[in-house]
């Protein structure tokens, strides 16, 4: 089959491209779309994080390219922005949590994660824990989580990454890690070094 990167579907452009790309691989339109909630200055880690998804093509949802929701942000419509965010959310099929000590200051994380919460698993009576999941960073990884946060699949360091990408994609790690869509944890220079505690 046609090997197909992760894209930004909050992107319009990657959006239609992706839509054209499964009228013909039915394999592609069923593959899962992971909302990306964080905080504003974790967008470098962020960015990171959604490209190492994309390398192991896994969809995601990124803010920053949604035109719609960046138009509302520098406009601070509140209303327009919480729409967005929702149909973002409503859109993706997990949730993908960056915590750092940041985060403990932001006003739309918690939104998202409740929002996630009743969305993607109340809403859908799905018991499957990788749903709506919680990425520690690397500043926060060994740290207690406010208690919102713990209602998640607590992932830590780049070997529980790996392992929730391999459950998500239904497709075994080490043949990802064969076909270098992912790296072991273990592999000295992981793109993820900066950014997860790789000790965990």
């Amino acid at each position: 089959m046609k090997r197909i990167k992760g894209i930004n579907k909050a992107d319009a452009i990657q959006a239609l491209t992706f839509t054209l790309e499964t009228i013909n691989f039915t394999e592609i339109r069923n593959r899962p779309c992971v909302f990306l909630s964080h905080k504003k200055e974790d967008k470098p880690a962020c960015r990171t994080i959604a490209k190492y998804l994309s390398d192991a093509e896994i969809d995601y949802f990124l803010d920053e390219e949604s035109a719609e929701l960046q138009s509302a942000v520098f406009s601070g419509n509140a209303n327009k922005i919480t729409e967005n965010i929702k149909k973002g959310i409503a859109e993706s099929t997990h949730m993908l949590v960056l915590v750092s000590e940041k985060t403990y200051k932001s006003q739309w994380v918690p939104f998202e994660v409740g929002y996630g919460h009743s969305t993607i698993i109340e809403a859908t009576s799905n018991t499957d824990n990788s749903k709506l999941s919680i990425l520690t960073l690397k500043d926060i990884a060994e740290k207690e989580l406010p208690t919102f946060m713990q209602i998640g699949n607590i992932l830590k360091g780049t070997k529980s990454l790996n392992s929730y990408i391999s459950i998500i994609s239904n497709q075994l790690e080490k043949s990802m890690i064969n076909e270098t869509r992912m790296f072991s944890h273990y592999q000295l220079n992981h793109p993820l070094d900066n950014v997860l505690n790789w000790k965990l």
